[in-house]
């Protein structure tokens, strides 16, 4: 499979563009509270990035690191004997999560958008709050 194909499909096997080919590009602010600027710090906030080269996606190298599958699922086996999940809302919020982009490609997601993902899926199979949710997550 070449790499339009791999990319037309939303499985790309990305190949690395090399230390050569990285290209500049702005960190992101983890914290919302963090008010710098390129202005207030004295220097701008940019750092060297790989990329793929068959579907232009750009890795994640922040400290914001996405989990494996197995985490999650972790997470929900902790929710399920504290909050009494059903094994079928268990099955279904597995099933959506491995269904999901975020949970598959782990080369430019972050821990965050995985993280309200995961709540937004547990909330459609289970009556509990976003806030009870992500007291599991650590």
């Amino acid at each position: 499979m070449s790499g339009e194909e791999a990319w037309l499909r939303g499985k790309c096997s990305h190949k690395d563009c090399g230390r050569e080919h990285r290209i500049w590009l702005p960190e992101t602010i983890a914290s919302s509270n963090d008010t710098r600027t390129p202005s207030s710090t004295g220097r701008s906030d940019v750092s060297l990035h790989h990329w793929c080269v068959l579907c232009g996606c750009i890795q994640n190298i922040s400290d914001d690191r996405p989990k494996k599958m197995g985490y999650w699922i972790n997470i929900l086996s902790k929710m399920g004997r504290e909050y009494s999940l059903t094994q079928s809302q268990k099955r279904l919020v597995i099933k959506a999560l491995e269904s999901n982009e975020f949970f598959e490609d782990m080369y430019g997601t972050t821990g965050s958008a995985q993280q309200e993902v995961f709540v937004k899926i547990v909330q459609n199979y289970s009556k509990m709050g976003e806030n009870t949710i992500d007291s599991f997550i650590f």
